[in-house]
């Protein structure tokens, strides 16, 4: 590589959690089409209990009304909100 060299690993910038991006994420159950909106609060609490990714959240979330039908109820989707928007 010629000169500059790159690490993924460090950069000069703060860390901070992906899920400090966003105003407010709304979630979807595809099976059902419930919909429910994260509040700023709400994601702080996530962030403070170790999820910090879109990704993360994902896993922890499932669909109360599947769930109580019997159903797997991991299916949704999530639609994050940016700060600014």
């Amino acid at each position: 590589m010629g000169g500059v060299e790159m690490s993924l690993a460090f950069t000069e910038e703060i860390w901070r959690p992906e899920l400090s991006q966003f105003r407010a994420i709304d979630i979807r159950c595809d099976d059902c089409g419930r919909t429910k909106r994260l509040q700023p609060h709400e994601i702080r609490e996530h962030v403070a209990n170790g999820v910090h990714s879109l990704v993360g959240l994902h896993n922890k979330l499932h669909c109360s009304v599947c769930r109580s039908r019997g159903g797997v109820a991991k299916n949704v989707s999530l639609f994050p909100i940016k700060r600014g928007e």
